[in-house]
């Protein structure tokens, strides 16, 4: 059985029971398989809900991929909008199973292991989508800039999957909403000199400047 397969029974497992399974022996038996083969692809359940999360996130981004090469005008900003729709389109598809892997709370959200893959995986797209960030241009280092633009990309991203697991609006709409000012609002920064004024403002309250 390939790793898709095994994710596809463990999600099916949790679906139908609502529940993880007992033991990984219990799980390899329901799938009529060895535990042993298991473990060729995951080491715990937790490593396997990780591998779901991260294959919705690539699919998203295979997906933007594939919507940025059909439309030649299609900018980084437009690319990151796409991705964030495209991805709450397949969260939905799957919210029960979502609901069951990841808590509705910000602070457990954030210390999760399971988001690992995911970051990864995000991390790697926004690299290659050359974000415009002229608020970012007064830090001489690229690398530390590149790091501060991960890190505020991320906690965007973090932002709207906490949004749409509390979201109780038909449709989801208030989350596609949420993701259009979000994203309206990040842009405005990193076109402002904003961030270079929140700089100065630290370096003189911590008597550097």
């Amino acid at each position: 059985m390939e790793t898709k397969e095994i994710l596809s029974a463990y999600s099916n497992y949790v679906i139908e029971y609502n529940s993880r399974p007992q033991t990984m022996a219990a799980f390899a038996k329901h799938i009529e398989l060895d535990e042993s083969d298991i473990y060729k692809h995951f080491a715990n359940f937790a490593s396997i809900e990780a591998q779901i999360l991260r294959h919705f996130v690539d699919n998203a981004i295979e997906l933007t991929h594939k919507n940025s090469a059909e439309d030649e005008k299609h900018n980084s900003r437009e690319s990151l909008l796409t991705f964030y729709f495209t991805f709450t389109e397949i969260l939905k598809a799957n919210r029960s199973l979502v609901l069951f892997i990841l808590p509705g709370n910000r602070a457990a959200l954030s210390r999760l292991n399971v988001l690992k893959p995911v970051k990864t995986s995000f991390s790697h797209f926004v690299q290659h989508l050359d974000l415009n960030t002229p608020a970012l241009s007064f830090i001489p280092e690229n690398s530390i800039k590149d790091k501060a633009l991960e890190a505020g990309v991320w906690m965007q991203f973090c932002s709207i999957l906490l949004y749409w697991l509390k979201d109780d609006s038909a449709d989801f709409e208030k989350t596609d909403i949420f993701i259009e000012k979000s994203l309206k609002l990040t842009f405005d920064l990193a076109e402002s000199n904003v961030m270079e004024s929140v700089f100065d403002l630290g370096k003189f309250m911590f008597g550097k400047s």
